[in-house]
């Protein structure tokens, strides 16, 4: 059997959808970004930097 709801539905998620929001959503702000890369990073890569000006066998190690 056929329902004859579908048009009073369809009319009332219309109206619906169509009257003004009561409330706004918020603005998500955007991630701050992190001030500088971390210690253990920079240590790294100065220790690639020193060994490689020494040895370049010297500057596998450190990296790896």
């Amino acid at each position: 059997m056929h329902s004859l709801n579908h048009a009073v539905l369809g009319r009332a998620y219309a109206d619906e959808r169509s009257r003004p929001r009561s409330s706004r959503a918020e603005r998500r702000n955007r991630p701050e970004r992190p001030p500088s890369p971390p210690v253990r990073g920079r240590a790294a890569f100065m220790a690639g930097r020193v060994a490689r000006r020494l040895d370049q066998e010297m500057a596998r190690r450190a990296v790896v």
